[in-house]
This record gives C-alpha cells, structure tokens and sequence, in this order.
C-alpha cells in the first residue's frame, strides 16, 4: 500500500512564482506592490496558481470524502443579511430577497496533514496576507469550526447579491463546477457615506454596468474586500460540484463567532 506522506509548504505553495516567505526581496516586494495595486484599483487580487495541482487534488478528494459530514445552509435574504422592514418602500433594495446554498466542511474536519490545514496554520501566509491587504495587525480565526472550511456548491447551489459584513474575504478555488458558480462583483457599489440604494437596486434588477467576474482556476488564492463591493456566486450548472476554500482572519487576535453564527453556518457548536 502506497504512503501518503504529510506534505511541507513548499510542496503546497508555488514560493518560486510567489515568494511569500522572501517578501523583503526584490520579487517579494514586487508581489506585494501589485497586490496591493489590484487591490486599490478594483478590490480584488488573485494568485493564480499559488497552490501546487498535487495538493489542489488532494484537497478536492478531501472535500468530497468529508460531503457527507457537511452542514448544508439554503434560505433567503437580502443584500444586506438584515432583516426585512416591512416599512420600506417597493424597490428599496433590501426588499428584494436573495438565494444562497452550499455545504461546509467545518475546520474540526479537515485533516492534520490536509494541505489546507498546513497552509493556513503557516504564519508566512498571514504575514503575507497582511501585509497585502496594508493592515497594522492580522491573526487567524480562533474558531474551531470556521476558521478554515472547505465549500461544496452542488448543481442549483449559489451565493446570491450581498455585500459582507466583513472587510475582506479571502478564498481558494480548488474546482470550478461544469458551468455557472461565476464569482461576480460590482467594484465599490456603496461607500461609507452613500448606500446609493438607486444604483444597488438595478444591479439586483439585472444591470450588468460596471460588472467583474473573477477567474475560476484551479489553486487561485483570492483576496477580494466585498464590504462595500456587492458581489455573488451565480447557480451552478451541470454535475461537477464547485470546491472552495474559505480562510477567515481577523485584526483583533483570539476572534471567533458567537454561538448562533456558528449553529448558522455549521448547525452546531464548538
């Protein structure tokens, strides 16, 4: 029977293309400058195979070995998660209700030696991450279940429009689906002093002006700031699931979810 060893970073991460652990070096500062570019100008940035094909595969039989032990979420809401005010006027955007399911693997589930779990445990990610997104201070999630969770989108899953409530988000596409499950956004729809409530609304009625999807590959790492940028995942298609990975951080250390966020997204607690 063949040994299935427990892989290091270098077999996990591209760090000759991405020097994430030589990010004072010439290269190193490079990568950091056009991410943080890519950032400013339009939200997001994407490194497009930071994660080895080797551990790519690995992580895709994982998440579909563990589909069965999966917390599936499919309910409605509005671009904004917050309830519904009945007061509001017809067409107020946050009357118009959104669909999102999937499935999660919570982070109790992943693997000791799973690449995933190597990657985010590794303090050069989050250093890196950090440093790319220009924060003072960045920390992994002290969650025990939603600290880093594989997402599995089966045929008519999908995320509906919504902006996050969190500043940034930060994913790994491991398997896009056969067609659909597109990641689309629209670049700063709000802003801190105007919800441009007119503007969000004929996005949710089907205006694609000024619209962005991002690239579906295989072992792309994603850093997309999704608080004021509305954005979604479009239904998936045909009999291949979509497979991504979802890492949580925080700024301030030892953060986690309160125990309702938890039964939410998991249907348990930890």
């Amino acid at each position: 029977m063949a040994t299935v060893t427990t892989p290091v970073i270098a077999d996990i991460l591209d760090l000759e293309r991405y020097p994430l652990d030589r990010l004072d070096s010439p290269k190193g500062r490079l990568l950091l400058d056009s991410c943080r570019a890519a950032l400013r100008f339009e939200g997001a940035c994407q490194l497009p195979g930071l994660v080895k094909q080797d551990a790519v595969q690995r992580l895709v039989a994982e998440a579909l070995d563990k589909q069965d032990q999966a917390f599936r979420t499919d309910n409605t809401h509005n671009v904004y998660f917050e309830g519904i005010d009945e007061s509001l006027p017809s067409g107020d955007p946050a009357t118009l209700l959104q669909h999102s399911s999937k499935k999660a693997v919570a982070w109790d589930l992943i693997e000791k030696d799973s690449p995933l779990r190597i990657a985010y445990e590794w303090e050069g990610l989050t250093n890196f991450i950090g440093q790319a997104m220009e924060m003072d201070s960045l920390h992994k999630y002290a969650d025990p279940l939603g600290a880093c969770s594989l997402m599995i989108f089966e045929e008519g899953d999908e995320l509906g429009w919504h902006f996050d409530r969190s500043p940034f988000a930060v994913t790994l596409m491991l398997q896009p689906s056969t067609a659909g499950g597109e990641y689309q956004y629209f670049h700063r729809l709000r802003t801190p002093g105007d919800e441009n409530k007119a503007g969000v609304a004929a996005r949710l009625r089907g205006s694609e002006a000024g619209r962005i999807k991002l690239s579906s590959e295989p072992g792309t790492l994603s850093m997309f700031r999704g608080q004021y940028s509305m954005h979604r995942v479009t239904p998936v298609q045909g009999q291949q699931t979509r497979i991504n990975a979802v890492l949580a951080y925080s700024e301030k250390p030892d953060d986690k979810m309160n125990s309702l966020t938890q039964q939410l997204f998991y249907g348990r607690t930890a």
